[in-house]
């Protein structure tokens, strides 16, 4: 669903590392630009909400993660609210004509992953 030309977002959640990331290498092989972009959404992510620790380890995994990106040319972008809507703004504002994303396997997070796939569906 890709076209070269157009940047695609990468949606970085519980796999913030570069090496060996599968949503990360493919949005480079889809030859556009890559956005890399985070979304702090504690009210998805019910009731698996992080806790203070979870929020330490999490601000300094991402202060990190974006130095990595920087080093590359790169320059996380960081938004907070709902899932869908954040990631709608994201689309509209970049162009972007993909969105890859880390799978996950907790029950509720599928489901919410099936809504993302359909809703972001490109015509």
């Amino acid at each position: 669903m890709g076209n070269s030309s157009k940047p695609t977002l990468v949606w970085f959640r519980n796999d913030l590392r570069l090496t060996d990331n599968p949503a990360l290498a493919w949005a480079v092989e889809q030859g556009g630009a890559v956005i890399p972009v985070f979304i702090w959404s504690p009210e998805d992510e019910a009731p698996w909400s992080p806790g203070p620790a979870s929020r330490w380890w999490l601000h300094q995994s991402l202060l990190a993660l974006d130095s990595a990106l920087r080093g590359r040319g790169l320059r996380l972008i960081l938004r907070s609210g709902r899932v869908l809507p954040a990631m709608s703004e994201l689309i509209a504002e970049t162009g972007a004509t993909a969105v890859a994303w880390d799978r996950r396997y907790e029950p509720g997070m599928v489901v919410r992953e099936e809504r993302m796939r359909k809703s972001l569906r490109w015509t």
